[in-house]
């Protein structure tokens, strides 16, 4: 059974905003909460799409090792997990693309991705794999109030 993922009332606002912001470019991140069983996202952290300095990230993204593990070493200092990792389709849905099957990287996280139309976020959806042998398979997002 894949994890399921909920974010408070605050981290989802974020997640939108951020979103629209890396519009029309893909947007990426880290979904961070405590670190319990239960998925819970308080944080939003956005992340440098690098591709962006080779002219490219229209449909694709890739942040950097070094400011993940940055952004991973804050958040345990501030007794958060990192229990996620988001990006954005900009004009395309939610859903996992030949790019994104690709990458090994997205593997053993829950990856939301936030669907962004003419600069104004439509839905996100969260999708699981256990291993880059495996499909994303689509897992429940929860976006109501705790």
């Amino acid at each position: 059974m894949p994890p399921t993922l909920q974010f408070t009332p605050d981290s989802w606002r974020t997640l939108q905003q951020q979103a629209e912001i890396a519009y029309p470019f893909e947007g990426c991140g880290l979904l961070l909460g405590p670190l319990a069983k239960e998925k819970v996202v308080t944080r939003v952290v956005t992340l440098k799409n690098i591709l962006r300095d080779e002219g490219r990230g229209r449909f694709d993204f890739s942040f950097s090792p070094q400011e993940f593990v940055q952004a991973q070493m804050a958040a345990e200092k501030e007794k958060l997990d990192v229990v996620g990792i988001y990006h954005t389709h900009p004009d395309h849905p939610p859903r996992p693309s030949k790019t994104d099957e690709g990458q090994p990287m997205l593997a053993g996280w829950i990856n939301v991705i936030a669907s962004v139309h003419g600069a104004k976020f439509k839905e996100a959806k969260a999708w699981w794999r256990e291993d880059d042998q495996n499909p994303f398979v689509e897992t429940t997002l929860q976006t109501s109030s705790i």
